[in-house]
């Protein structure tokens, strides 16, 4: 029996909601999965936790349902019933043998996975699978190595994205790992680009949003034509067979670490010396300047995804500041939501503003209230709330150029939630990654850094605003109708969550 089996067979015996195992142990519920049905191991350096753990949640859930001769019986073959007078505490006899045999079935397994990857071709091994299955292959193989990594896994991805994006959006996401970063250096054709670049566009958000904790930085992928290889740092590289229609042939794995490092120190250095196209970073890697000169301009696009951050009421901003002493030690970011506030006002009085919005992102904000205001997270209570939509139509109604534009969530795919919420001028455009906020895991911001992936993302809003099938649009006395009718019912929304 392997580990992933004896773990399987401990959850549906005990009937242990794997919610509850992964609020627990503290690992998502992806992850249990992967050990229960794939035969992916957690790492070496964690096990003894998640075994103690799991030991405990088995063993109070047989006490409370008094199942422990049945659990003997069941179990007989790896875990011998005590006899009478042999323990004086059943419950801690119970964890420390379930412990133990998690421990020797996890080592046992580790084993067996170490002799297998000894008995395979040690140097290029061909694995030849029909088109789009060799992707697939190789996207578990990264998420295998991510899952097993204990220190940062770095990925270097040569050939353009763009024909893949489509297929790669219906496999499993980048595995995350908590522990460590993921970080993609990804290659993307401008030229490809260009000839489909509203579909592109999405397919990138999409990617973006189903893989929240990966480090994707994108380069423009003119000098990588055929080079045609993925390297995961220090563990193989991919060398692959493409159709004109982007669909893969067959790949040469490369497992030698000696020439596995010579093809990652040579593409590395190669991404080092191309343009980036959208770089990823954390919040304090975004410099102050960079959110200056962006409302610097005169037109934009914000399309708000979670919660709604602008035009607070002044006295919920000096609350945020408040708030924002509390998280943090230094008063820096309150002196950020000071000089962000002074460009809004200015900003809002006269300036070109197209909010887009989902009914969905709506509703969730207006039942909670969260927000997060820069990088402070803040919850509006209910009068807060309640001003802050006094305050948008009354600025709203000042400048007749703030439009609310609430998109039909039929432009994504069905089942589709958007997590990353999308700001933009004609000059510069930044994503927010709320994901990362509330996980601490993934990159806060990604920062588009090419003129023509700007101008295609402008366009893309240009092109929702040329079907109104697509949108609803409200402006700030359609706003106050819709409060007047519906006020009531808003009320008792935002008393559900109390």
């Amino acid at each position: 029996m392997t580990y992933g089996e004896l773990l399987k067979k401990l959850i549906l015996f005990t009937n242990t909601k794997i919610m509850i195992i992964a609020n627990e142990i503290g690992y998502d519920i992806s992850y249990i999965s992967k050990w229960c049905n794939k035969g992916i191991l957690p790492t070496s350096r964690t096990i003894s936790v998640i075994n103690k753990k799991l030991a405990k949640i088995f063993t109070n859930e047989i006490l409370v349902q008094d199942r422990l001769d049945d659990f003997f019986f069941s179990f007989s073959a790896l875990i011998k019933k005590p006899t009478e007078n042999t323990t004086d505490d059943i419950a801690s006899f119970l964890a420390q043998e379930i412990e133990a045999v998690l421990d020797l079935h996890y080592r046992n397994s580790s084993m067996q996975d170490q002799l297998i990857q000894q008995t395979q071709q040690p140097q290029t091994q061909n694995n030849l699978f029909y088109h789009t299955h060799v992707l697939e292959k190789i996207i578990q193989k990264i998420n295998q190595f991510i899952l097993q990594a204990t220190e940062d896994v770095i990925v270097l991805w040569t050939m353009d994205i763009c024909k893949l994006l489509e297929h790669i959006n219906t496999l499993e996401p980048i595995a995350n790992n908590p522990h460590i970063h993921v970080k993609f250096y990804i290659a993307l054709d401008l030229e490809e680009f260009s000839k489909n670049s509203s579909n592109y566009t999405k397919q990138l958000y999409m990617l973006l949003n189903k893989n929240s904790t990966v480090f994707f930085n994108f380069y423009d992928g003119k000098n990588f034509a055929q080079s045609n290889t993925i390297i995961v740092k220090d563990a193989f590289a991919s060398i692959v067979s493409i159709e004109e229609t982007g669909h893969f042939n067959f790949a040469v794995n490369i497992t030698n670490q000696n020439d596995v490092r010579t093809i990652y120190t040579f593409f590395y250095q190669k991404f080092k010396t191309q343009n980036m196209l959208i770089r990823s970073c954390t919040s304090k890697e975004m410099k102050l300047s960079y959110r200056t000169e962006f409302y610097s301009r005169t037109k934009f696009h914000f399309f708000n995804v979670y919660g709604f951050e602008f035009l607070l009421a002044p006295k919920t901003i000096d609350n945020i500041i408040e708030t924002a002493k509390e998280q943090y030690t230094s008063d820096e970011i309150g002196g950020i939501i000071r000089s962000l506030q002074i460009t809004w006002e200015e900003i809002f009085e006269n300036r070109e503003i197209r909010f887009f919005l989902i009914i969905s992102s709506i509703l969730e904000y207006l039942t909670k209230g969260e927000i997060y205001y820069t990088d402070v997270c803040y919850r509006l209570t209910i009068e807060e709330r309640l001003e802050h939509l006094k305050n948008i139509i009354e600025v709203a109604k000042k400048n007749s150029k703030i439009k609310f534009t609430i998109l039909d969530e039929d432009i994504f795919k069905a089942g589709f939630i958007p997590r990353i919420s999308v700001f933009a001028n004609d000059k510069k455009v930044f994503l927010k990654n709320y994901t990362a906020y509330q996980t601490g895991c993934g990159p806060n911001l990604y920062i588009v850094q090419n003129k023509e992936l700007i101008k295609s993302i402008n366009n893309f809003a240009k092109m929702i605003l040329d079907n109104p099938v697509l949108f609803h649009e409200y402006s700030a006395d359609d706003l106050e109708k819709v409060l007047e009718e519906y006020g009531t019912m808003i009320y008792r929304m935002m008393h559900m969550n109390i």
